[in-house]
């Protein structure tokens, strides 16, 4: 494209050329238009930061204070959504736009895990879906020989 009004610049020097450059530009995306059409993909790019994403890991267990703390502070600093349940198993769902959760999950998992899945992603979920309005650390009925295990079937 730049070719074509670089060349109408030249050979019309001196001369008002808007309305051909207006014409050639025009044509432009016309043609863009229809090769888009043609080939079935969409014309339209979306927006990054409108795509959103809700993640859910398994945890063997999530004790460690900092670990939780750390979660925390991240999920306020990426403004994300979603809870960790700490003990035995530790479960973690953060919601919010797409390019924070990979954040969020670059930065979990450079911690020290015994066992940690990406057990599920919904990646085209809208702002509409969103389930959680903050992120907050959720208890349940603990038990165990060391209070440790969370009762999942309060979840």
């Amino acid at each position: 494209m730049h070719d074509i009004v670089k060349t109408i610049l030249t050979e019309n020097e001196g001369e008002c050329v808007i309305l051909l450059v207006m014409s050639e530009l025009t044509d432009f995306v016309l043609d863009l238009e229809n090769t888009h059409q043609q080939s079935g993909s969409p014309a339209v790019i979306v927006n990054e930061s409108h795509v959103y994403s809700r993640v859910w890991y398994y945890a063997h267990h999530i004790y460690s204070r900092e670990k939780r703390t750390n979660m925390l502070q991240w999920s306020k600093e990426l403004c994300l959504c979603g809870f960790i349940l700490p003990g035995k198993p530790g479960i973690i769902c953060v919601e919010g736009s797409k390019q924070n959760c990979k954040e969020f999950n670059s930065r979990v998992r450079a911690m020290n895990w015994q066992l940690l899945k990406l057990q599920h992603e919904e990646p085209t979920i809208t702002s509409d879906d969103m389930k959680f309005e903050n992120f907050k650390e959720l208890i349940f009925d603990v038990h165990g020989r060391a209070n440790n295990h969370q009762d999942l079937g309060q979840f």
